[in-house]
């Protein structure tokens, strides 16, 4: 293929969403604005809780986990978890959205590449490992809890993969992207 050819391609994947897919932005929006009320929901309501020899309790979210990593000094656990957790899951919505809801045209490989790199790094396998550590580390101490708090981030981070997933695939189809 000539770099005309590229570059001839590259000018077609230029596209304003809001105009070409109206139907598949309002969708992608109305699921958008779902995963930010349950990601935020899961960021203040409890998670777990943890149980110890019958007489201790203790109720974690996800803001209260942070807020006692910080405040005991372990502030590169804190720095992982709020990055991975916290600020690559708002991105990725970010940058989904505004390839969905953008007034110029923008090329979203470019986007879409940056969301695909995002998802490596966020949210879920992070998270479950820690709570898997949590429990095994507290299995014979401890009794561990599941409260509604981690149904919420799950649906969340479930719901961003499947925005991200739809999105390179409806992009796909549509030509806009190399497949």
């Amino acid at each position: 293929m000539s770099d005309n050819t590229l570059i001839e391609n590259s000018q077609s994947r230029k596209t304003n969403f809001s105009k070409r897919f109206p139907i598949a932005r309002k969708i992608i929006n109305l699921v958008s604005i779902l995963t930010l009320i349950l990601f935020t929901g899961s960021l203040f309501a409890p998670l777990f809780t943890l149980d110890k020899f019958y007489f201790f309790s203790n109720t974690v979210s996800l803001i209260s986990a942070l807020l006692s990593l910080l405040e005991k000094g372990n502030v590169f656990l804190f720095l992982i978890i709020f990055i991975f957790s916290l600020l690559f899951p708002l991105f990725k919505l970010g940058i989904i959205l505004y390839i969905w809801n953008s007034q110029a045209g923008t090329t979203v490989q470019h986007f879409l590449k940056w969301i695909h790199h995002l998802g490596k790094w966020s949210m879920l396998d992070v998270f479950v490992v820690a709570l898997m550590v949590v429990s095994i580390k507290f299995d014979n101490i401890a009794e561990m809890q599941i409260h509604y708090g981690l149904y919420l981030f799950l649906g969340a981070v479930l719901l961003t993969m499947v925005i991200s997933a739809v999105s390179t695939r409806f992009l796909e189809k549509h030509h806009v992207l190399q497949g």
